[in-house]
């Protein structure tokens, strides 16, 4: 058996899930930080990096194109899928979603970071900010 790892990358509401979805086999690994939460996506990630058989799939937002390197050479993905549909249908599935005014921010925040107009939240980064406890 090989090692897979599916990278999938995109601005919110550009249907990375739904891409995964149509595409994963039964058996596969599903990364989704909206469906596991950052603490256990991290520690999956871990996971992932380290398997050496099976087929994984990493959805993440991930804008930029050295952040989406990084974050892929990480991982150690084999292949990178990064979906970009318009803006103008990206606002549109955002105004769709349970929250639309927070998924619209994000599109917005998405392309601004991706345009380098604007620096990427920590949970964007290719790698954890290192946080120090006392």
């Amino acid at each position: 058996m090989t090692r897979t790892v599916h990278l999938v990358t995109g601005p919110p509401c550009a249907g990375k899930t739904t891409h995964v979805t149509q595409h994963a086999q039964p058996g596969d690994l599903i990364l989704d930080a909206d469906e596991l939460g950052e603490a256990e996506y991290q520690r999956q990630l871990r996971h992932v990096a380290a398997m050496t058989t099976g087929t994984a799939w990493v959805i993440r937002c991930c804008p930029g194109p050295t952040a989406r390197a990084a974050f892929a050479e990480q991982i150690g993905a084999t292949s990178t899928v990064h979906l970009k549909p318009d803006r103008e249908q990206l606002l549109a599935r955002a105004r769709r979603r349970p929250n639309p005014r927070r998924a619209i921010q994000a599109v917005r925040h998405w392309h601004d970071v991706e345009a380098g107009r604007t620096p990427a939240r920590t949970n964007t980064d290719p790698e954890p900010t290192p946080r120090t406890r006392w």
